[in-house]
């Protein structure tokens, strides 16, 4: 009798843990491939669009952008001439209008004009400073899109995460209550149950900082595509991020030449950045060029002179003259000036190697790290997801023999379901690292 209840005993439980598993399996097996054509799913492609549509800091960039465009024409244009009234000789004897033969009314124009080809040069230096800020809106945007994808892909994770383990969870409690009633009649020792609640509790523990993650990442999301659209529900299927060919763009050699390495990145939006900058720099460095030749400034006066006490008329007077600037001591502000310009302008040159450089380094990285996860996620595949699964059987088949432990039977379903938790882990920070290659190679021509 004693002998049929325990293997009465154990075949219920066996019973219980191989549905426990079966439907474990199905629930990655749907995460993975069931999908969802309602409106009210956000698409990642759908998150990025809304994060570029009406985005503020692109927004005001293009307004800063369209400032300076306008600015650039007003600042080609010549000053303003100036109006100039005056009544000159006036007798202070009597102030009589018509006593003196010099007393006149005098209108002239004063138009200057500045030095060398300035005005040109200013122009155009304000239109690189419009062009600069078209520069940052595409980084701008790309960076836009490689945090919504990062941020997207890891509520992707903890939704899928959430789900199963909700769903083992319900399962596990059914189990302890099998396991309690089995020990409050005697047969079942402590040992199990304490097992058994023990992973309850934990798969509690693992809920509770989910739902954490979740919320944090979705209000991260919020940022970009606002709090209604950050709490819908996505899709269940993992999407695609296919990088294009940069196996001829870069080669991982230490004999490689920086600048071969980095000439790819000439068209990225951050080093088009520090062209546009060297640009205006070198706009900088003309206008003290031209700083050495003189400025210039035409006056034209017409003065009106009434006519003699007795009537006889008077001649009026026209008026002309030339002001011309004199840069003769250059030595402590045009020179020092120049020096200054040259100055910054080389510092750019610096910078910009230095960003090549960086932007290089941190690509090699990640496709160093790409490639890992890519061997790692073929490994789970090919070897350690068949392997728990095996364990799972060969500890079910211990137990049914009276050869192994109830506890060895849960730890083995808990380390399945960790396998295919850390398999998905793997597959979302591949992605990851795709969108975080694709912000540095979009540009790339191909």
């Amino acid at each position: 009798m004693h002998f049929m209840q325990q293997y009465t005993k154990k075949k219920t439980i066996l019973a219980l843990i191989l549905i426990v598993n079966a439907l474990l399996i199905s629930s990655f097996v749907a995460a993975k491939q069931i999908g969802t054509s309602s409106a009210s799913i956000l698409t990642l492609e759908q998150a990025e669009e809304i994060a570029l549509t009406d985005e503020p800091g692109i927004v005001s960039q293009q307004w800063q952008s369209q400032s300076l465009s306008e600015q650039a024409i007003a600042d080609g244009q010549l000053m303003d001439p100036k109006l100039q009234l005056g009544l000159a000789n006036l007798a202070a004897d009597n102030f009589e209008f018509d006593q003196e033969n010099m007393t006149q009314f005098k209108v002239g124009i004063l138009q200057q004009f500045p030095s060398g080809n300035s005005l040109n040069i200013k122009q155009q230096k304000t239109q690189k400073q419009s062009e600069l800020i078209l520069s940052k809106i595409s980084d701008r945007k790309l960076s836009i899109i490689k945090e919504v994808r990062v941020t997207y892909l890891e509520i992707l994770y903890w939704e899928e995460a959430r789900k199963t383990i909700k769903k083992n969870k319900y399962f596990f409690s059914q189990l302890v209550a099998i396991v309690q009633s089995m020990f409050s009649v005697g047969k079942n020792n402590q040992q199990d149950l304490i097992r058994a609640q023990l992973e309850l509790s934990r798969l509690d523990d693992r809920m509770v900082k989910i739902t954490q993650k979740i919320n944090t990442q979705r209000s991260k999301l919020s940022r970009w595509i606002g709090s209604n659209n950050s709490y819908k529900t996505l899709t269940t299927k993992l999407p695609e991020l296919l990088l294009p060919d940069i196996s001829g763009l870069l080669v991982f050699s230490s004999s490689e030449n920086i600048d071969d390495l980095s000439q790819p990145f000439f068209t990225h939006p951050r080093i088009q950045e520090i062209d546009k900058q060297l640009q205006i720099s070198q706009k900088e460095i003309e206008l003290v060029k031209e700083s050495y030749k003189p400025g210039w400034g035409l006056n034209v006066s017409y003065g009106y002179r009434d006519n003699h006490p007795n009537g006889t008329k008077r001649s009026d007077f026209i008026s002309a003259g030339v002001t011309i600037d004199l840069p003769l001591f250059t030595a402590n502000r045009q020179d020092k000036k120049l020096l200054s310009r040259e100055h910054q302008y080389q510092a750019l040159k610096d910078k910009r190697i230095e960003l090549l450089r960086q932007l290089v380094a941190e690509l090699q990285q990640e496709i160093a790290i790409e490639e890992q996860l890519q061997k790692r996620h073929q490994l789970y595949n090919r070897l350690l997801l068949p392997q728990a699964k095996q364990q799972t059987q060969a500890s079910l088949l211990a137990y049914q023999s009276d050869r192994g432990d109830f506890s060895d039977v849960m730890r083995a379903y808990i380390d399945d379901l960790n396998a295919h938790l850390d398999e998905r882990r793997i597959a979302v920070d591949h992605l990851q690292t795709n969108a975080r290659i694709l912000y540095f190679v979009s540009g790339f021509e191909q």
